[in-house]
């Protein structure tokens, strides 16, 4: 059973760790894409837009909403799911679009090609968890069973995408989503299987690598004019 109250849980659920310790990831992911020299004009304005949505992100989606409150009716659902999904997005288009040389060139085929790979975990999680049994569907059984089939979707586009599998810094960067989604699903086992509150503190980290850590990877890992 999930642990519901411990230290870790209460840090987890305080605005310390969300929005502000996703505030300050974001901005140093922000700092690098900003200072990273040689960066494609296309890649850097990209992770500018990403900063960007993970600053709206930690700020809409906190228990408390500063300047708004707490969330509720229509709202308290659709908009962290509006974040969800941007937050699969991102990544995947950057899949459909990286070129080799480390720019980025969406068009509309690029596009819908991300929208599509993006529903595909949510409604594949919609199907899983029609099939348990009430007892099992809660929402941190919902989140392992998210998180393990994105760890899944992004390992099987390393194998079988031609950009994923052909470019060496989305190959990273697939391999950096892989890690925060399998951090999250081990954490997410431990609340359910263990009923630990150390669940909460190993999810700081994904969460992190979430909201700053890819912003920064995609400037690390992105070849630069001084490598072309």
């Amino acid at each position: 059973m999930e642990a519901e109250s411990g230290f870790f849980a209460a840090f987890y659920a305080s605005p310390i760790q969300h929005p502000w310790l996703l505030w300050l990831a974001a901005a140093l992911g922000l700092g690098l894409v900003l200072t990273r020299t040689g960066l494609d004009a296309g890649v850097r304005r990209y992770g500018i837009a990403l900063a960007c949505l993970s600053f709206a992100d930690a700020w809409l989606t906190s228990s408390n909403v500063y300047g708004i409150g707490t969330l509720s009716g229509g709202a308290a659902s659709a908009v962290p799911l509006f974040f969800v999904l941007m937050g699969d997005f991102r990544y995947l288009l950057l899949v459909t679009s990286g070129t080799l040389e480390g720019g980025l060139v969406p068009n509309g085929r690029h596009l819908l090609a991300a929208a599509g790979l993006t529903l595909i975990v949510p409604i594949a999680t919609q199907l899983i968890l029609a099939t348990l049994p009430e007892s099992h569907a809660g929402p941190r059984v919902m989140f392992a069973i998210y998180e393990v089939a994105f760890f899944a979707l992004t390992a099987v586009l390393l194998r079988v995408h031609p950009n994923a599998r052909a470019n060496p810094w989305i190959r990273s960067i697939s391999r950096f989503v892989m890690l925060y989604y399998g951090l999250w699903a081990t954490a997410d086992v431990i609340l359910l299987e263990i009923g630990s509150d150390l669940g909460f503190l190993l999810r700081v980290l994904p969460n992190l690598l979430y909201y700053g850590g890819l912003i920064a990877a995609i400037a690390l890992f992105a070849p630069t004019r001084a490598q072309a």
